[in-house]
């Protein structure tokens, strides 16, 4: 099937989707009304038996309770898939194609079986040369092919599927798109190394989190390549908690891991990356969370990262603030702004429906520990989505991974520290953001304040200015030149190798050939190699300009985007 032309892969995935479809009777029992519970089940055994691309369409349809009836969204968090790592020659051979040497001659030492293997690559140890442990991400090209296929019939599905109004209100095709980007996004591995950088960078200096090294001479196209972080996965961690693993638990205890405060450090690292960097990782495993001694914790996946512009964190951060203050309108207020599908409804219901879930929610948490009130509040999330879509409103894609976000810590944090208090941290958080952010304030104004007050330190950070200024633009001035010399470069290699091309096809050179002495391919071979020089030169300049604009860019972000951690 890998050989086929793009349309009859399609067409053959169509197949077999319809035979699945004939097997689990799922025509007969979808309607949402009827049965929810067997149509769900049937779902979810189509999904696990299409595989790739559809068991990631069911793990992230499972956390859209603004989608799908709840029943549904039960039942599809239990998919499972089990991804097969990909023969190392396949992997050995990409290496080649993207570092240009094999991966004896990059590293001292580079393990041929995975130690972890996920939909989007699989993850080999290595050492460098200089002795440091690295692990190294490789992604097949195949595994991409498959899911633009999945994701063209999914495509081709959703008209049909929005004619029966598969998700109410909202439309199929659109949230297809959605998870499209979203899957390509989290195969994109340069993406992902970017997402990295910045990320660490802005938490370089919390003591509670490790920053991420990525290794850009070992990455490309197709291979992310980071320091290798030794910690206990935190999906570990829960697996003994579900199998009730006394022995592993106490093992840890005994080695001084604190489940309480990796739980608070998860859910305080959530609200820096929303409410302070205004990025955040929207596909929360924990898998992709690692425990360290010291009882830190270490991120190693940004495939998937949600953005905030400062307008989205002021207003979820106000609305957050509204919320544990019992100011239920304003918070709704805050809210509305980003639902869609508003306009020419009557939103009383809405509003009233909503405000009960604040209320059950700060009640919940206010009452003794495990009691009925106590565990539905921690269900906020899903509760505040089911209402979204009881009332035939929409959430655009970047408020639906904040609450993605949201539905995930609060699933691990919970379950590794179930006495957890959200309303104080969520609380605490807030009073010291608030506190950090009113001493910035006062800073730049006594900062104003100096200038004014003594003429000579103004002269003396008129000049720092312009010295500034001037190096600002020193470095403008470097790059145009980079650019230009590229340019430069370009131009003299297509013009020497077109004048090197007519010697060889055209007797151009022969008097001059004579002249000299030399033979009939010399002077055209000789320009030959000047154009190689050249392009030589063009390809050093480029990769001098990628990585400084690369470089530039993320500082950009990082300084656009750090408001100052919360400890």
């Amino acid at each position: 099937m890998e050989q086929m032309p793009d349309f009859f892969r399609t067409i053959a995935r169509l197949f077999q989707l319809m035979l699945l479809l004939a097997r689990y009777q799922l025509p007969a029992t979808l309607t949402f009304r009827s049965s929810p519970r067997k149509s769900a089940r049937a779902l979810r055994a189509v999904f696990e038996k299409l595989d790739f691309t559809f068991v990631k369409l069911g793990q992230a349809l499972a956390l859209r309770f603004d989608l799908l009836p709840a029943d549904y969204c039960l039942e599809l968090l239990q998919v499972t898939n089990e991804v097969a790592a990909e023969d190392y020659s396949a992997i050995h051979q990409i290496i080649i194609e993207d570092l240009g040497r094999s991966p004896d001659e990059i590293f001292s030492a580079f393990e041929r079986i995975p130690f972890a293997v996920t939909s989007s690559g699989q993850i080999h140890q290595a050492t460098s040369r200089s002795g440091v442990r690295l692990a190294v991400k490789i992604q097949n090209p195949v595994t991409r092919r498959k899911y633009i296929t999945d994701i063209r019939l999914m495509q081709w599905l959703a008209a049909p599927l929005d004619w029966a109004g598969a998700f109410g209100a909202n439309s199929v095709a659109a949230y297809v798109d959605e998870f499209a980007r979203a899957l390509f996004s989290e195969l994109d591995l340069a993406e992902a190394a970017r997402n990295a950088t910045v990320m660490s960078e802005l938490s370089k200096d919390d003591e509670a989190e490790l920053s991420f090294t990525v290794r850009k001479e070992y990455t490309a196209k197709r291979i992310l390549t980071w320091e290798f972080v030794d910690g206990i996965p935190v999906r570990q961690i829960l697996n003994a908690i579900q199998q009730n693993d006394r022995q592993y638990l106490e093992k840890l205890k005994d080695q001084h891991y604190d489940l309480r405060l990796i739980a608070r450090r998860i859910y305080w690292s959530t609200l820096n990356q929303i409410y302070r960097d205004g990025l955040f990782h929207s596909d929360l495993s924990p898998a992709g969370i690692l425990v360290l001694p010291d009882n830190r914790i270490a991120y190693v996946d940004f495939a998937v990262v949600g953005r905030f512009t400062e307008e989205h964190q002021d207003s979820f951060r106000f609305f957050m603030q509204y919320v544990l203050r019992e100011q239920f309108d304003d918070a709704m207020d805050e809210l509305l702004r980003w639902i869609e599908g508003t306009q020419n409804r009557d939103l009383a219901g809405f509003r009233r429906d909503m405000s009960v879930v604040f209320e059950d929610y700060l009640d919940g948490f206010r009452s003794p520990v495990g009691s009925v009130t106590w565990l539905a509040a921690r269900n906020i999330v899903v509760r505040m989505m089911s209402v979204i879509r009881q009332h035939g409103l929409s959430i655009p894609a970047t408020v639906s991974l904040y609450l993605r976000t949201l539905l995930t810590r609060d699933a691990i944090v919970f379950e590794l520290s179930p006495n957890c208090d959200p309303l104080a941290d969520e609380a605490q958080f807030m009073v010291r953001a608030a506190r950090i952010d009113v001493g910035e304030v006062f800073r730049q104004r006594e900062l104003i304040g100096s200038v004014t007050e003594t003429w000579g330190e103004a002269k003396e950070i008129v000049a720092n200015l312009s010295k500034l200024l001037t190096s600002g633009r020193s470095i403008e001035v470097s790059l145009r030149m980079l650019q230009t010399r590229l340019l430069q470069y370009g131009i003299w290699t297509a013009l020497i190798g077109t004048i090197a091309s007519l010697g060889f096809r055209e007797d151009a050179f022969a008097s001059l050939n004579a002249a000299l002495g030399v033979g009939q391919y010399f002077i055209p071979g000789t320009l030959l190699f000047c154009a190689f020089i050249f392009m030589l030169l063009a390809l050093r300049q480029g990769r001098k300009l990628a990585a400084i604009e690369q470089s530039s860019v993320i500082g950009q972000e990082v300084s656009r985007r750090s408001l100052g951690r919360v400890r």
